[in-house]
């Protein structure tokens, strides 16, 4: 037997409107990747470089087009660590088609020191996912002959971590 979930409906009053139409079809958007080029051009020469938001100092990487807190196109360039910590991590079960095994793929979101945002990276297979934790050290591994993109970051491979023994012996 379901219980049903109750709660309180508030009336809310229609404060402000505003007359008037947006006619979307006449807008157009076009995006362009030149303003990323710097950015491709050190993941090249192996140098990590993000985006600084001069209104409020909000360091994207990898680079974006607009901070979503302020609205300002962040044009700062800055340069990045190759360290990095688990942001947060997740187990996705994928199906094999041919065979019907369920294989775990981790999915790991990295934050690299000194920025403030994260992203989907992948972790090195030595790694056992199970022993995986938000904060856990990470740097960079290079891919061997680098093109300029987001894939030239092969993996993150694990640093030693002291802070994790700490715990009383007994």
């Amino acid at each position: 037997m379901s219980k049903k979930m109750e709660y309180d409906r508030k009336e809310y009053d229609v404060t402000r409107t505003m007359p008037g139409n947006w006619y979307l079809s006449s807008y157009k958007f076009r995006y362009s990747l030149d303003h990323l080029q710097p950015w491709f051009k050190k993941l090249k020469e192996k140098k990590l470089v993000g985006t600084q938001c001069r209104s409020c100092n909000t360091v994207f990487f990898p680079p974006r087009l607009v901070c979503g807190y302020c609205l300002v196109k962040p044009d700062l360039w800055v340069d990045v660590r190759e360290t990095a910590q688990v942001a947060t991590f997740n187990i996705t079960y994928e199906k094999n088609p041919q065979t019907g095994e369920v294989v775990e793929k981790p999915v790991v979101c990295v934050r690299h020191d000194g920025t403030d945002t994260a992203f989907l990276a992948q972790l090195s297979p030595e790694i056992n996912f199970r022993e995986t934790y938000v904060g856990m050290p990470l740097k960079v591994k290079w891919r061997d002959e680098p093109e300029g993109n987001i894939g030239d970051l092969e993996y993150y491979e694990p640093l030693e971590d002291e802070a994790k023994d700490l715990r009383k012996e007994e």
